[in-house]
């Protein structure tokens, strides 16, 4: 039985724990926020329902003490938000052992930077970070006992820091999530997620409906014909990107996600969205305090704008909707953001890059 730890207490720790204490996985739990588990604590069950499963999850532990959750891990996973990536990797710097392999979901380049920092703090460990484009799931917690896990993804891309460590880290990692396919590196992964480009959109463009107190679903009735056309023209602008860096086909199009009829299935089924929008389970309150502006606004799309002026593509819809966002915020994205600039990458070549990408420090 392979052992994972699973990192985090949200919405998506919780479907994680659980579906892969279905399938049959040792799943550790940790948080640094113990009172997430006050419930679950008591049985260690989680109650799942949704199209996919239902029933109860039996995890092997519940702690607040990472040693304990990462000891003999052959996976560990963190489907944490990107602002608290450094927190936790300072929480694991003192306990992660040669070999051992750290899964984001997704990563917002996330594995550069924990890997750097992991380095600069001293740790020596032969270890490897991947990060996909997207949270495994469709999923939320209805309860502090229960997640509701309405789609699971199919196609999970995944780059690798450092990517000489490619092949056996990926083995690691697909052994428990097999929808897991191999991308160049880390900033290809990292140019794959999902959210900057679908929740800054949605979440910008529909600032006077989610200032309301009513619930309100950016998915739904905030996804208009005129917003899936700024969605689409942003995605059009992370592709030039992508391949103004080199990177390959396939570079997940949104519009395979919002086109059932296209023949290339997008990182969940084909049915995602229907099923999304018809469990309603996304009718939240969200504000500029929501992690799609922290975490997909101030990491994901300010990473992206940093990368095309690196590289030097124009992406003025990419510019203009973190432009806005900063003046509702009430900061500039840009300079307080996750960026080249601030992640010490601005001032290489492309070839030096590429080298630190494969090579690590």
């Amino acid at each position: 039985m392979k052992r994972v730890a699973v990192l985090g207490g949200g919405n998506g720790a919780f479907a994680m724990a659980a579906d892969l204490a279905f399938q049959g996985f040792e799943v550790r739990m940790w948080s640094k926020y113990f009172d997430e588990f006050k419930e679950i604590k008591k049985t260690y069950t989680i109650k799942v329902s949704g199209p996919l499963m239902q029933g109860e999850a039996k995890v092997s532990m519940i702690t607040d003490i990472m040693k304990e959750a990462i000891q003999d891990a052959d996976l560990i996973c963190s489907p944490i938000p990107a602002f608290t990536q450094i927190s936790v990797a300072e929480s694991f710097l003192p306990h992660l052992e040669d070999g051992q392999v750290i899964f984001l979901s997704p990563g917002t380049f996330g594995s550069f930077l924990m890997y750097r920092h992991l380095r600069e703090r001293g740790c020596k460990k032969d270890i490897a970070i991947g990060e996909t484009g997207t949270l495994p799931y469709l999923t939320r917690k209805m309860s502090p006992q229960e997640s509701r896990i309405v789609v699971r993804a199919c196609n999970l891309p995944t780059g690798i820091f450092p990517g000489k460590k490619t092949k056996e880290a990926i083995e690691k990692i697909r052994a428990v999530f097999p929808s897991v396919h191999p991308v160049e590196n880390a900033l290809s992964a990292a140019l794959m997620n999902a959210g900057p480009i679908l929740h800054s959109p949605l979440v910008v463009l529909n600032t006077g409906p989610i200032e309301n107190p009513a619930p309100y679903d950016i998915h739904n009735e905030g996804t208009t014909l005129g917003i899936r056309k700024i969605i689409s023209l942003l995605d059009e602008e992370r592709i030039a990107v992508r391949k103004a860096l080199g990177f390959q086909p396939n570079h997940y199009p949104l519009e395979d996600y919002y086109d059932e009829t296209r023949p290339n299935e997008w990182m969940y089924p084909r049915v995602a969205k229907k099923l999304l929008m018809e469990s309603r389970l996304w009718y939240e309150k969200i504000d500029y305090q929501h992690r799609y502006v922290t975490e997909d606004i101030a990491c994901g799309l300010a990473l992206l704008t940093s990368v095309a002026d690196y590289i030097g593509v124009d992406i003025p819809i990419a510019d203009s909707l973190i432009t806005l966002a900063g003046a509702v915020a009430g900061t500039n994205f840009m300079e307080t953001g996750r960026t080249f600039k601030s992640l010490g990458l601005s001032q290489f070549s492309v070839e030096k890059l590429r080298k630190i990408l494969n090579e690590g420090f």
